[in-house]
């Protein structure tokens, strides 16, 4: 393989794992807590677009528990999404995809 065969790779690959960038953007994974009293909706691009809460689980005398249920559906969320994002890039990269790639 050439250079110039090199480079065509490399340019066919960027392009293919931008196009599944912005597809990521399009889906959507849940991370829940407190038997679902807290809901995080969050693409594969890491963006939260989506919060939840049952007014259930607001209780004004326990407000760090509320905090520790939206931690915790955040990072559920948070860890779908990355997870969700290796999988469809590795297709790509023929494997892992070293966490920089992801931008995360």
């Amino acid at each position: 393989m050439d250079f110039g065969d090199l480079m065509k790779q490399a340019q066919r690959m960027s392009k293919d794992m931008s196009k599944v960038q912005q597809e990521l953007r399009e889906r959507y994974v849940e991370g829940t807590a407190g038997g679902g009293a807290v809901k995080i909706v969050m693409n594969g691009g890491q963006e939260v677009v989506k919060v939840g809460v049952d007014p259930e689980a607001l209780d004004p005398d326990d407000v760090e528990m509320l905090q520790d249920l939206l931690m915790a559906a955040v990072n559920q969320a948070l860890k779908k999404s990355k997870d969700l994002a290796q999988q469809e890039l590795g297709k790509i990269a023929g494997g892992a995809v070293p966490p920089g790639l992801l931008g995360l």
